[in-house]
């Protein structure tokens, strides 16, 4: 992962979201799965989908880029990091 991709994260003014089973990385940088984007109040969730209320950003690990998203997300389930 390069580093001014890093320093983006660390510095980002939104709260940050993944998509995608246990992510060491993601967790070490703080940001959060997406699930935690209804806790947060963000998004609703209805079955295996959620409705953002305004827009998410999702951090694309293997792109390398923040992505911004407003349509329904199909969400990945969080497995365990251990």
């Amino acid at each position: 992962m390069k580093r001014d991709f890093l320093e983006k994260i660390k510095s980002y003014p939104h709260p940050l979201y993944y998509n995608s089973s246990g992510n060491p990385t993601a967790y070490k940088l703080g940001v959060k799965h997406i699930l935690a984007s209804v806790n947060d109040g963000l998004a609703i969730k209805a079955g295996e989908y959620l409705y953002p209320k305004d827009e998410l950003h999702i951090v694309n690990f293997e792109n390398g880029e923040i992505e911004v998203i407003k349509d329904k997300i199909k969400y990945i389930k969080l497995e365990s990091l251990n």
